[in-house]
C-alpha cells in the first residue's frame, strides 16, 4: 500500500496530469505526456507499445544524462516506474523487448559492471529484475535474445563459458536452470543466428559447430534436447547463409539459402524442422545465377515460398513462387524491359497468402513501379498511378486484411514524397495526405491492425516540421495527432497500439531539441472511430 505521503504525492500529479489534458485537448482528442520530468539534456531514446495495449515501455536518459534507464507507464498516462535495477557507474540498459503476453520485459544491460551486459527480466508494472544469464567468463557478455511466442522462456547467445566463443542457451522467463542448446562447437566456433518457432518449441541457429568457418543450420528443442542437422551435405567451401533462414508460420519447416551444391552458387532449400531431407526451391540456374541474399519470403499459410533470383538471365532478378515443399516454381512478375529488374527486396506477400505485392522497373529502367499478383501466378496489374517524370516508389505496406496497398511516390510531382492507397486487385490510387506546403513530403507511415486507418508523418503545414496524422484507408480528411509543437519541433517516430485505439510518438514537441514521449487517444473510441479536428 502507498504510505499517506506518496498517496498526496500521486494525487498531485494525477491532478496536474489531468490539467495538461484539459489544456492540449483539441475537439475530443487526448494528448498526453507520457515521460516522466527528464534531465538537463535527457530524452526519451526508444519505446515499445505492450500487446494488451496497457503500457508503454520506453528507454531514456531521464535522472541523469546518457545514462539510459527503462521505465513503464499506463498508455494513458501516469506515474512511469523505473523497471532497471540501480546501475554501475557508466552503466546503461542497451536494449529491450516485452513479452507476448505483457506481463515482463526482459532488458540487456551493463547494470553491475560497466561493459558487461547481462539480461535480466521483470515485471511490466516494475519490481526486481531477475538475472537470466550464468555467470559470465572475464570479458564475457549477452549479445542477444529473443522471448518465445509462449513468453515462457528466453533464449539467448552469449559468450558466457570461454571468451568470444558464442553459445546459445534457453532459460525460463521468470529465472531458473539454464539449458545450453547448442552442441560441442569445434575450436573457434560459434553460434551465429537464431530464431525460436511461432509455437515456442523449438530453436533454430546456425553455427560453425563441427568444421571452423563452415556454418551449417540446426534445430534443438527450446528446453534442451537432441539436436539436429537440417542442411545436406555441403560442397567443399559451401556454407548456409548464416543470416538466411527462415521458419514457417505452422513451426513446420525451414526455409534456408546456401551454396550446398556448388560453391558461390546460393540457392533455396525447405526442410521439416524436426530434420529430414531437404528439397531444392529454386528452378535451374543460369551461370552466375544466384537467389539473393534475404530474398525470400514464406507465406503466412505456410504454403508457398516467394523469392527473387536471377534464374534465367545474369544479372536480372526476378520473382518466382513456389510450394513450400518443393515443386515448379512459377514466374510472378511480367516482361521486364531492357535492364530492368524487380527491386531485391521490394516485395511482400499479403497476410491472407493470396496475393503478391512487388517493385519493379517492369516497363521503363530506372522507374521504379508497384505491382500486384496471385501469389499462385497470373497476369500483374499495375498499382501506382502514372508517375511524373522522374517520379518513382519508394515504400509500400499491405492492410492485414489484405484488402488495399498505401504506398509513398513522387507521383504527381517529382521530389514531392505523397501517400496513396490503392485495392490490392487494382484500381485508382486516392491520395491521402492533405494538401503538403512547398516543399513538405511524407516521411513515413503504418497502417492500424484493423486496417481502416492510416498514421503518418509529414511536414505538411510548415516546410521541415514533421506532424502525426491520421486518415481513413481509403481516403478523407486527415487529422492532426500531434499536440502544438514549440517552434523547430518534430515528430520523429510513432507506433500504433494493437487495439487501434493509441497513438503513442516521440517528439520534441515541448521544448526544442528534447525528445519526450507522447500519446494521442480519443478515450472510449478506436482510430477507425477518430473525430476529425483541424
Amino acid at each position: 500500500m502507498f504510505s499517506k505521503f506518496r498517496f498526496i504525492l500521486k494525487s498531485i500529479y494525477v491532478f496536474f496530469i489531468m490539467l495538461s489534458i484539459e489544456s492540449i485537448s483539441f475537439g475530443g482528442l487526448v494528448n498526453v505526456k507520457l515521460n516522466g520530468s527528464l534531465v538537463l539534456s535527457g530524452d526519451v531514446d526508444v519505446f515499445e507499445i505492450s500487446d494488451d495495449n496497457s503500457r508503454v515501455v520506453y528507454r531514456a536518459d531521464q535522472e541523469k544524462d546518457e545514462v539510459y534507464e527503462l521505465y513503464s507507464v499506463p498508455i494513458t498516462g501516469g506515474i512511469p516506474v523505473k523497471l532497471n535495477g540501480s546501475l554501475v557507474t557508466s552503466g546503461d540498459v542497451e536494449y529491450f523487448e516485452i513479452s507476448n503476453d505483457s506481463s515482463r520485459v526482459v532488458y540487456v544491460a551493463d547494470q553491475e559492471k560497466d561493459e558487461v551486459y547481462e539480461l535480466y527480466s521483470v515485471l511490466i508494472t516494475g519490481g526486481i529484475p531477475v538475472k537470466l544469464n550464468g555467470s559470465l567468463v572475464t570479458s564475457g557478455d549477452v549479445e542477444y535474445f529473443e522471448i518465445s511466442d509462449d513468453s515462457s522462456r528466453v533464449v539467448y547467445r552469449a559468450d558466457q563459458e570461454n571468451n568470444e566463443v558464442y553459445e546459445l542457451y534457453s532459460v525460463p522467463i521468470t529465472g531458473g536452470a539454464r539449458v545450453k542448446l547448442n552442441g560441442s562447437l569445434v575450436t573457434s566456433g560459434d553460434v551465429v543466428y537464431f530464431e525460436i518457432s511461432n509455437d515456442s518449441s523449438r530453436v533454430v541457429y546456425t553455427a560453425d559447430q563441427v568444421n571452423d568457418e563452415v556454418y551449417e543450420l540446426y534445430s534443438v528443442p527450446i528446453t534442451g534436447g537432441t539436436r539436429v542437422k537440417l542442411n545436406g551435405a555441403l560442397v567443399s567451401g559451401g556454407d548456409v547463409s548464416e543470416y538466411d533462414f527462415m521458419i514457417s508460420d505452422n513451426s513446420s519447416r525451414v526455409v534456408y539459402r546456401a551454396d550446398q551444391e556448388e560453391d558461390e552458387v546460393f540457392e533455396l532449400y525447405s526442410v521439416q524442422i524436426s530434420g529430414g531431407t531437404p528439397v531444392k526451391l529454386n528452378g535451374s540456374l543460369v551461370s552466375y545465377g544466384n537467389v539473393i541474399e534475404w530474398g525470400f519470403e514464406i507465406s503466412n499459410d505456410s504454403s508457398r515460398v516467394v523469392y527473387v533470383a536471377d534464374q534465367e538471365e545474369d544479372e536480372v532478378y526476378e520473382l518466382y513462387s513456389v510450394p513450400i515443399t518443393g515443386g515448379t516454381p512459377v514466374k510472378l512478375n511480367g516482361s521486364l524491359v531492357s535492364d530492368g529488374d524487380v527491386i531485391e527486396w521490394g516485395f511482400e506477400i499479403s497476410n491472407d497468402s493470396s496475393r503478391v505485392v512487388y517493385v519493379a522497373d517492369q516497363e521503363e529502367d530506372e522507374v521504379y513501379e508497384l505491382y500486384s499478383v496471385p501469389i499462385t501466378g497470373g497476369t500483374p496489374v499495375k498499382l501506382n498511378g502514372s508517375l511524373v517524370s522522374g517520379g518513382g516508389l519508394l515504400d509500400f505496406r499491405i492492410s492485414d486484411n489484405s484488402s488495399r496497398v498505401v504506398y509513398m511516390a513522387d507521383q504527381g510531382i517529382n521530389d514531392r514524397d505523397e501517400l496513396y492507397s490503392v485495392p490490392i486487385a487494382g484500381g485508382t490510387p486516392t491520395k491521402l495526405n492533405g494538401s503538403l506546403v512547398l516543399g513538405g513530403d511524407v516521411w513515413d507511415f503504418e497502417i492500424s491492425q484493423d486496417s481502416s486507418r492510416v498514421v503518418y508523418m509529414a511536414d505538411q503545414g510548415i516546410n521541415d516540421r514533421d506532424e502525426l496524422y491520421s486518415v481513413p484507408i481509403a481516403g478523407g480528411t486527415p487529422t492532426k495527432l500531434n499536440g502544438a509543437l514549440v517552434s523547430g519541433g518534430d515528430v520523429t517516430w510513432f507506433e500504433i497500439s494493437n487495439d487501434n485505439r493509441y497513438v503513442v510518438y516521440r517528439a520534441d514537441q515541448d521544448t526544442y531539441g528534447v525528445a519526450e514521449l507522447y500519446v494521442s487517444y480519443f478515450s472510449g473510441t478506436s482510430v477507425s472511430n477518430w473525430i476529425f479536428y483541424e
